[in-house]
């Protein structure tokens, strides 16, 4: 749904294979520039919110983030903003994979990709692109890391907890077909406690390696440090 996190699980995600790999990474955040994701993965080494201008750091803290992250010469970005083709993307997670040797693309949004498409038919779109994007993955060997926003549900909204299921991935069958593991977001925007309504819940609805699905973890999301970090709590499984 909008507003859950999203982008800040797919950052942290990427975080995570910078930290514990040597391999190089594409990264695709088409709803903000390349300063604004390059500033937020260097806030995630110095646990502070380096891109707001009302939190203070050091320039030693500014350096150290900046030689963790994007001073590897590991990242490799697409700087682009707003709506683009189809062919533009797919040509250019073929391009990070084989002249960049990126063993990992993370591509934020599917949806913003749909929106650009002449024909306005979104179903045909997300098969085009899904389709696409499989075969670069199926080539090349790389992880491919997708958002896709979902279509409004029948009962609770995604926004105020309601439970993601594969029905309500936008727009085409094709996303979950053609998916090897889809991960469901919620998270209760609304609540009145202000710890519940930073909680989100991860969710399997796929996975086509083990077939083991369910609640995955809960995040909980902390405004000073900008992080998410697991909540381990019993019964929670």
């Amino acid at each position: 749904g909008s507003g859950v996190g999203k982008s800040q699980v797919m950052r942290e995600i990427l975080f995570d294979v910078l930290q514990n790999s040597d391999s190089n990474i594409g990264c695709i955040f088409l709803e903000e520039s390349v300063s604004k994701t390059g500033k937020s993965l260097m806030s995630l080494h110095a646990n502070k919110r380096l891109h707001l201008p009302t939190v203070e750091s050091t320039e030693e803290e500014r350096r150290d983030a900046f030689n963790a992250t994007l001073g590897t010469d590991r990242l490799f970005f697409y700087d682009h903003f707003g709506s683009t083709s189809v062919e533009n993307i797919v040509g250019q997670v073929r391009y990070l994979s084989k002249a960049h040797d990126c063993k990992y693309v993370f591509l934020d949004h599917l949806s913003i990709i749909v929106s650009a498409q002449e024909n306005g038919d979104e179903r045909k779109a997300i098969d085009s692109i899904m389709t696409n994007l499989r075969k670069i993955v199926q080539e090349t060997g790389i992880g491919l890391f997708l958002i896709s926003h979902l279509k409004r549900p029948q009962g609770k909204a995604h926004e105020e907890g309601g439970q993601v299921s594969l029905s309500e991935l936008r727009g085409s069958a094709a996303i979950a077909q053609l998916s090897d593991i889809v991960i469901g977001l919620d998270r209760n925007q609304q609540d009145d406690d202000p710890i519940i309504r930073n909680q989100t819940t991860l969710r399997v609805i796929k996975n086509r390696f083990s077939g083991l699905t369910g609640k995955a973890c809960r995040l909980q999301y902390d405004s000073e440090t900008g992080r998410l970090s697991e909540v381990l709590d019993e019964g929670f499984f």
